[in-house]
């Protein structure tokens, strides 16, 4: 199980920053760009849960792992980085 250890660990944090988000009331100000970190979560989500079945021996699911990994990042950059920018916005 330590294979996707670092991504559940991702998973875990992208979807606590969501609530904490939720709960400080900046997704009324930035929502689309919430969207995109939580569409990262999913993403890494489901990266971590093909890396369980690439420890099995499929090749093309280590690829679709790596796809998903990569995907989830570039996501989570521009939600981040679009969400810092219309949060201190002047």
């Amino acid at each position: 199980m330590v294979v996707f250890g670092g991504l559940l660990d991702l998973v875990i944090v992208v979807f606590l920053v969501l609530v904490f988000a939720e709960y400080c009331k900046y997704r009324a100000k930035a929502d689309k760009p919430l969207r995109l970190v939580a569409g990262a979560g999913l993403l890494a989500l489901l990266a971590a849960g093909s890396s369980l079945l690439a420890v099995a021996g499929a090749q093309v699911v280590s690829g679709l792992e790596t796809l998903f990994s990569v995907i989830a990042w570039i996501l989570l950059l521009v939600g981040v980085l679009w969400g810092v920018y219309t949060l201190y916005q002047k």
